[in-house]
């Protein structure tokens, strides 16, 4: 399972954090750059523009007659004070007028603010000046649709890193998803218990390797299971092919039997033939039984056609009522929107009924009903027996499909040998449809429904 070229989880880490460092530096510099640029074509000014502009007014407020004279540095304001602190004139707002006059009095404590204030002493007043530290729009619109240039620039950092972040990380993990696919296709195909597909690629190194397992893993297991169906192939074959042979050896002791009945017998003598044919129609049961494992277990061979519904359940119906009559079980049939038609194989189908049927009235009590419902809705006919006995216990409902699963004594026949249900099940299986085991609130009973598509 050569690869083109492949990497290492590592080296795939490696590269992303290297493109996060690289890409969240370009992040960070786009911003800068454009503050910068905004500077240089004059639409903003420097950071420390306003500060230096003030110290180079300074000399000109401490001889200049009127200070509302002076053109001041962009977004500079004044208080005017007399030698007493008290205020003559000022263009500050009011929390200002506070500040600046604590920066005169000596008892200003800046805290981190980008306010700054500069006090200069004239002949009979004091002027405290208020500038910004920090770039400032040149252009009079800009401040009313963006925040300070450098809140800006801030502010585009961090989008800028959150994209990057965001956009990285989801390419790394589209890749990562693409290089798990084939080990999540091959885990699934594996539980689904299906053998025969092709493990993909993968360029990471580690799920390379992991894939290789799994190809091993699949093919040996594939070689392994092939080799055990085909020894149950074989045994089944084998069985069905000895229960045909005991046909006629049986056949032959059954038939000497019966000529030795028609002779004159004394009592004990005709007392060993009856035994003798008891013991054979025994023997023909468990054969066809066999027969049936071997049938079940390998599929039976579906003579589809399609089915008169009503006439067929009509005569269903006529078949079961004379079971109950002759076990004294009453009978309660319902029918419900039954399609005309159903595609089926009409004899198995009837005996996985009447073998639901057959379980019903073995385990239900004298004078008690069994409940038939018989539904057609979204597309499947749906086949409901309900009985009156004990119900099927928790291990039944786990087991009860199983071949030669058998309940303990009060819910089974000596003659079922637990093949009942799984044939049932087979054929049921072969038409496309489902076996279900289930309870009844209304009778405490088992109930077992069939479902098949039309």
């Amino acid at each position: 399972m050569g690869m083109k070229k492949s990497h290492t989880v590592k080296a795939l880490f490696h590269r992303f954090a290297l493109s996060l460092v690289v890409l969240l530096g370009v992040a960070i510099l786009v911003p800068i750059l454009l503050q910068t640029t905004a500077v240089n074509m004059g639409i903003a000014t420097r950071a420390n523009q306003s500060e230096l502009q003030v110290r180079e007014i300074i000399p000109t407020l401490t001889v200049a007659p009127d200070v509302t004279k002076v053109v001041l540095p962009q977004g500079c304001r004044y208080l005017i004070l007399d030698k007493n602190f008290n205020e003559l004139y000022s263009n500050m707002a009011a929390d200002e007028k506070e500040d600046a006059l604590s920066y005169a009095k000596g008892e200003y404590i800046n805290q981190g603010s980008k306010r700054q204030y500069v006090l200069v002493v004239r002949d009979n007043e004091l002027c405290v000046l208020q500038y910004f530290i920090g770039s400032q729009f040149t252009v009079s619109w800009l401040p009313d649709f963006f925040p300070s240039p450098d809140t800006l620039m801030l502010v585009l950092i961090v989008v800028n890193s959150l994209l990057v972040i965001t956009l990285l990380t989801a390419r790394f993990a589209k890749i990562f998803r693409k290089q798990l696919r084939p080990l999540m296709e091959a885990t699934k195909e594996i539980s689904e218990q299906n053998l025969d597909f092709d493990v993909g690629h993968s360029n990471i190194k580690e799920f390379e390797d992991v894939l290789c397992s799994f190809s091993s893993m699949k093919d040996n297991l594939k070689s392994s299971l092939e080799k055990q169906w085909n020894a149950e192939k074989l045994q089944r074959e084998q069985i069905a092919a000895l229960a045909h042979d005991l046909k006629t050896p049986l056949t032959v002791i059954q038939g000497n039997a019966d000529l030795i009945s028609e002779t004159e017998l004394n009592k004990e003598q005709r007392l060993y033939v009856e035994y003798i044919s008891s013991s054979s129609e025994q023997m023909r049961l468990y054969i066809r039984t066999l027969i049936d494992i071997s049938r079940a277990a390998t599929g039976y061979q579906l003579h589809m056609e399609d089915i008169d519904l009503p006439a067929y359940v009509e005569q269903l119906r006529g078949q079961i009522d004379a079971l109950c009559q002759t076990k004294k079980i009453g009978l309660q049939v319902e029918i419900e929107h039954l399609p005309a038609v159903l595609p089926a194989d009409k004899l198995l189908l009837e005996r996985a009924i009447m073998n639901i049927v057959n379980n019903a009235l073995d385990y239900s009590p004298q004078d008690s009903p069994i409940l038939i419902s018989m539904t057609g809705d979204k597309g499947s006919l749906t086949i409901s027996v309900t009985d009156a006995g004990p119900g099927f216990s928790q291990e039944d409902l786990l087991h009860a499909e199983e071949q030669f699963y058998m309940a303990d004594r009060s819910r089974s026949s000596n003659l079922h040998f637990g093949m009942g249900l799984f044939i049932t099940k087979s054929i049921v299986q072969q038409h496309g449809g489902q076996l279900i085991l289930s309870n009844s609130e209304k009778t405490g009973g088992a109930q077992v429904t069939i479902s098949i598509p039309y």
